[in-house]
């Protein structure tokens, strides 16, 4: 076959690879056309990603909050003061409030016939009425005089001293004798001489730290029977 012959069949091959060749274009134009729409329309990846959204870091923590009083209760706050109030008896189970404690002020005694003060409470009730301890203490004395009677002093562990005046003769209780708050530490009778026309009752008197007279009612106004 000589060069003549041979033209035609190449130019056949040419035109056939070009074909070939623009087909080929063709194609990857159209994938990567596909591709990229394909990326615009559908994100890349699982459609049921989670994303892990940061917390916001201007936002305080709620257990930071110092103003947080969430418990009304709550009893370890340093800043609330705690208030202990001591816990009194009253001395006689059944009895009506007779002369009242008057410190300053001179008042009429039917006994004694003069204006003098008047340093305890009296308790009028029956004669043999127990009379009980107003506070936990130490029986500091037991004695008598005249002048008042059969007396039981307790020195009371709230720093007051309680004098019990115008018991009867059969005290119950010693010197040195521990007693509680409603423990018998005597009787109600008349013996005390300077209050005689009062008739039997208690003569109680309070003492502070300090030895001075503190009206008793000041602590037996919120006491309960024991």
């Amino acid at each position: 076959m000589d060069n003549k012959e041979r033209k035609p069949i190449n130019k056949k091959l040419y035109i056939a690879l070009i074909s070939c060749i623009t087909a080929a274009i063709v194609v990857i134009v159209a994938v990567s056309l596909a591709v990229g729409l394909r990326g615009v329309d559908e994100p890349v990846g699982p459609s049921n990603t989670v994303v892990d959204i940061p917390d916001d870091t201007d936002k305080p923590d709620e257990s930071d909050d110092p103003d947080d009083t969430d418990d009304p209760d709550d009893t370890d706050d340093p800043d609330e003061p705690t208030v202990t109030v001591p816990e009194y008896s009253l001395p006689l189970s059944d009895c009506v409030l007779g002369a009242a404690c008057s410190l300053e002020e001179l008042v009429w005694s039917d006994t004694l016939q003069w204006y003098a003060t008047h340093n305890g409470a009296d308790f009028t009730a029956e004669a043999g009425t127990a009379v009980a301890s107003v506070h936990d203490g130490e029986v500091e004395s037991v004695g008598y005089t005249t002048r008042d009677g059969y007396t039981v002093t307790v020195a009371q562990t709230d720093g007051y001293t309680a004098v019990y005046k115008s018991l009867s003769a059969d005290i119950p209780v010693e010197e040195g004798q521990t007693v509680a708050m409603g423990d018998t530490i005597g009787y109600v009778s008349d013996s005390m001489t300077s209050e005689q026309n009062a008739g039997a009752h208690l003569h109680l008197e309070i003492l502070d730290g300090s030895g001075n007279y503190v009206d008793p009612m000041t602590l037996l106004d919120d006491a309960t029977e024991k």
